[in-house]
């Protein structure tokens, strides 16, 4: 069976390696992306890559049917639908095309502020963003288009995702000031590595319909990430600052981050899928 990987950067490409690495042939592997650097990135892996625009979909996408299809793709970065969910399984219902299986990537920012408790798969979805607006949205597209096409959809609700080539480089350079721990809310990770083996073991063993968070349950201060990055590259520890000076100085983007505030339980994933994660928290996988 061939594989699609829609939405083929940093993610997709880290599974297409493990794939690769499992023993499927590059061949098998068709990759969609939207930018020069993903098409060169998954060049270098010596799979094929082809541009696509999802805000303006041409109707002649050349997927197949009966594929293992990955969808990486964000939604479009205003509004509080998702166009570009709606747009390809537009184009699956005119091409009639049908994946034997899709493996969607959403966030953990659908279940919005909830005060620093734990949340599981079960706990109520109440985005205030409209970021997690839109990406609950695809959630639901995703799901009712596979119930009313009988394709088995999963989605995989993913926190920040970390890696060593990941690090917000520039924004440490710039040093921009921290909270501290104290006033901020907990936030959840996961590394790349990690949430690309979790997108192959969900292909092949999660039911359709499934939802599960893709963290690795080792909830943190947002702070405390930032400083142990600084130091990671070798910098001075980050400036330090309450919550009321963030407000005046820190975008409004990080302060949406900071709003918000949950502990993101895994145990449906360990013990569902059977994960097994190499990094099971960031301190431990942050230089990798």
């Amino acid at each position: 069976m061939s594989t699609v990987i829609f939405g083929c950067g940093d993610i997709g490409c880290r599974i297409a390696k493990q794939l690769v690495n499992s023993g499927i042939k590059t061949n098998d592997i068709q990759a969609f992306v939207n930018s020069v650097e993903s098409a060169e990135r998954a060049a270098r892996l010596s799979v094929l890559a082809l541009r696509v625009d999802l805000d303006n979909l041409q109707r002649d996408l050349s997927i197949c049917g009966d594929t293992e299809f990955y969808y990486t793709v964000p939604p479009q970065k205003s509004g509080v639908i998702d166009q570009r969910s709606r747009a390809l399984t537009e184009f699956f219902n005119i091409s009639e095309v049908r994946p034997a299986k899709v493996v969607l990537i959403s966030t953990t920012g659908v279940y919005g502020d909830c005060q620093g408790e734990w949340v599981t798969e079960v706990s109520s979805t109440q985005p205030q963003t409209e970021r997690g607006k839109r990406r609950l949205d695809s959630e639901q597209v995703w799901l009712a288009w596979g119930k009313a096409n009988h394709v088995p959809v999963v989605v995989l609700r993913v926190p920040g995702i970390y890696a060593f080539s990941r690090l917000p480089r520039e924004r440490l350079l710039k040093r921009t000031p921290v909270v501290a721990p104290e006033e901020c809310g907990f936030t959840n990770r996961i590394h790349a590595d990690d949430l690309a083996n979790v997108c192959l073991v969900a292909m092949k063993k999660a039911a359709g319909g499934q939802v599960y968070n893709a963290t690795d349950g080792h909830p943190g201060k947002i702070s405390e990430y930032l400083q142990v990055a600084a130091h990671v590259l070798g910098m001075e520890p980050l400036p330090q600052i309450s919550m009321e000076e963030a407000k005046k100085q820190l975008s409004s983007e990080m302060l949406s981050y900071l709003s918000e505030s949950r502990k993101i339980s895994n145990k449906k994933m360990l013990d569902q899928l059977g994960i097994k994660l190499r990094y099971p928290d960031f301190k431990t996988g942050i230089k990798e």
